[in-house]
């Protein structure tokens, strides 16, 4: 036994991702191995399941007991894992929670998909796949996915002010205050 363990303590085989809480966001931090491996198809799939989860679990970071937010990882047994941080998924709605680990599982489906592949490919002969290139249009394209959590999270907290009394009323005249 390695002695790694996953949130829930259970004894680890391989550590395939987390979301870690990094200042006032979250970070997605895939195995080295794997990513070093990954494929650029597989890619395109793992990056708006992680952007989706790691904005769900943004949302409920003040309440995580630890650093590590989530995590996906293969056990000793052989099954693999989704584990939230102790406590967390109390907090959480069960729909949302439901949600969040369907993609959180598909991400660690689909990171498994690679290992496979890799294994499969060194198993027969073939060269590895090219090291994986950042073109600019992959920067493009996760800046306009960004920004567009960015305007989503804002309406989001809109809504939020209106259930919480701060409706469209006194954010108006507060406004009006402020221009006085």
């Amino acid at each position: 036994m390695n002695g790694l363990r996953n949130l829930a303590g259970n004894a680890v085989s391989i550590f395939l991702f987390h979301f870690v809480a990094s200042g006032t966001g979250i970070s997605f931090v895939v195995n080295q191995a794997i990513a070093a491996d990954m494929y650029p198809e597989v890619d395109e799939h793992i990056k708006p399941l992680a952007q989706v989860c790691g904005e769900t679990l943004l949302r409920y970071t003040h309440l995580s007991v630890s650093g590590t937010i989530m995590d996906g990882t293969i056990l000793e047994t052989g099954e693999c894992a989704v584990m939230l941080s102790k406590g967390l998924g109390r907090y959480f709605p069960d729909e949302e929670k439901q949600q969040v680990f369907q993609d959180a599982k598909r991400i660690a489906d689909l990171l498994v998909e690679v290992m496979d592949r890799r294994t499969k490919e060194e198993k027969e002969g073939k060269p590895g796949s090219p090291p994986r290139s950042r073109a600019s249009q992959h920067a493009q394209h996760i800046k306009q996915g960004l920004e567009a959590l960015g305007q989503a999270k804002h309406v989001q907290a809109e809504r939020q002010g209106m259930l919480e009394g701060q409706g469209i009323g006194q954010r108006k005249r507060r406004d009006e205050a402020t221009n006085a």
